[in-house]
């Protein structure tokens, strides 16, 4: 999630972070200007705290996109649907076992970390909007993208989503 925050950052995007955990690592590597919001982390119910949290502060904060992590994902897809606002939605998933296949379907990009990840989802994502991004830690993986270029690359499928979705917009 950090290096998601980072790229986002560096590219001049406004960033909140809603979650239900925060490690040290994540609230130290953080620009000061990242809100974050933490909701109890009580089985059953985070995801409950996580739309609740996350339905405030859409209808407070003039958001264009809601990003949603993994399970984050169907809490941005559920806020999208229940507020009077419009928002694009991007999924970037991780962990394709947990994610519901309308969340995939509808998002207006889709964010994988490596090919193989394809291959975990119960039905296959729309391809022309999917985007393969290695984390990028280039000590650490083959192939992997510097973060000059992950926060590139990242910027580039936010501006594609605002693109193609002109209605949202704060």
């Amino acid at each position: 999630m950090q290096d998601t925050v980072s790229a986002l950052r560096r590219a001049g995007w406004v960033v909140d972070v809603l979650t239900s955990s925060a490690n040290p690592i994540l609230a130290a590597t953080l620009d000061p200007s990242v809100s974050v919001t933490i909701v109890p982390r009580l089985p059953f119910l985070r995801r409950l705290f996580l739309f609740l949290r996350g339905f405030s502060l859409a209808s407070k904060r003039g958001y264009a996109v809601l990003h949603g992590i993994d399970d984050g994902a169907d809490v941005a897809r559920a806020i999208r649907r229940m507020t009077l606002r419009k928002f694009a939605y991007i999924a970037e998933i991780h962990h394709a076992s947990d994610i519901r296949c309308v969340t995939v379907a509808q998002a207006a990009a889709v964010i994988i970390p490596r090919e193989g990840s394809l291959s975990e989802f119960k039905s296959p994502p729309p391809m022309a909007r999917v985007s393969i991004l290695p984390d990028p830690h280039a000590e650490l993986a083959d192939n992997a993208f510097t973060a000059a270029e992950f926060a590139s690359a990242l910027d580039g499928i936010y501006t594609y989503v605002l693109r193609k979705h002109p209605e949202v917009g704060g």
